[in-house]
């Protein structure tokens, strides 16, 4: 994903502690200033956490002022030394002239007096707004890749996030879709099973089915019986009996009968002769 895409993404979320906090560190390395012994004099994080809250600046506007005070930060002498409210002074203008230039309406430079509870006049705002412009050539334009270069810390996690969530999204993509195929995939094969049985009507021969069994038995019973009666009488059933024991036994028996017929005929014509 893109930088512009991602930094698109950014702008639209609202502003956070995280970002504060890095105001306040890029605000304290513009140039050193001496130690505060003023007890009014707030905190940098306190400072800039009642601008925020008064004046519900966007994310944008607040973090242009992190290339302004790069911007100052390159052309401030090495040996620049500031005073213990140096540094409010700097982040105000910054933030004043960010708002002004990318808004097309802005408060005004006696509502910003009134966002620093008093520790500011309107002729101090005033100036430290003209001092500022000075110091900056009155350039006041910010590209995308100056931006994205500022808050670049604050857009790779938004590409991580992003990479994280298509990845999970690619997969339910491919989870979803392998689902359907398997799904298909069962329904073809059970709808294919189920063609593969047979029906009831192709197991059986039609003659077989109710309504010519029906039929079926309405022609025998117009059958005449006593015909069936005499055929059966006249065509005695004949049971064969082939085996091996009782044709040795009817040999046998031949054989004797033979014998004696032998014996008797033998017998007969000697008779015949006396």
């Amino acid at each position: 994903m893109s930088d512009a895409q991602c930094l698109k993404i950014f702008l639209q979320s609202p502003v956070t502690e995280e970002m504060i906090h890095h105001l306040v560190v890029q605000t304290l390395q513009v140039l050193p200033c001496d130690e505060s012994t003023n007890t009014k004099l707030p905190s940098l994080m306190s400072f800039i956490t009642k601008l925020v809250r008064y004046t519900n600046v966007y994310t944008g506007t607040l973090m242009s002022t992190l290339v302004y005070l790069q911007r100052l930060r390159s052309k401030l002498p090495q040996d620049a030394k500031g005073l213990p409210c140096t540094r409010h002074r700097i982040f105000l203008a910054c933030l004043i002239l960010s708002s002004k230039y990318h808004n097309d309406s802005s408060p005004k430079n006696k509502h910003w007096t009134r966002y620093t509870d008093g520790l500011f006049s309107s002729q101090d705002v005033n100036l430290m707004e003209r001092q500022l412009l000075t110091l900056l050539n009155w350039d006041l334009k910010i590209d995308s890749k100056e931006l994205c270069f500022s808050v670049r810390r604050f857009l790779e996690p938004i590409r991580l996030d992003i990479q994280r969530s298509s990845k999970l999204r690619y997969r339910k993509e491919r989870r979803e879709t392998s689902l359907s195929s398997l799904s298909s995939m069962a329904s073809s094969a059970s709808n294919a099973s189920i063609n593969s049985i047979p029906s009831v009507g192709s197991l059986y021969p039609s003659s077989l089915g109710r309504s010519n069994s029906s039929s079926s038995i309405e022609t025998n019973s117009s059958l005449d019986t006593t015909e069936l009666t005499a055929n059966y009488c006249q065509k005695p059933i004949m049971i064969p009996v082939h085996t091996a024991k009782m044709e040795s036994s009817l040999h046998q028996t031949a054989l004797k009968e033979q014998q004696e017929l032998d014996t008797l005929m033998r017998q007969y014509c000697r008779g015949t002769a006396f």
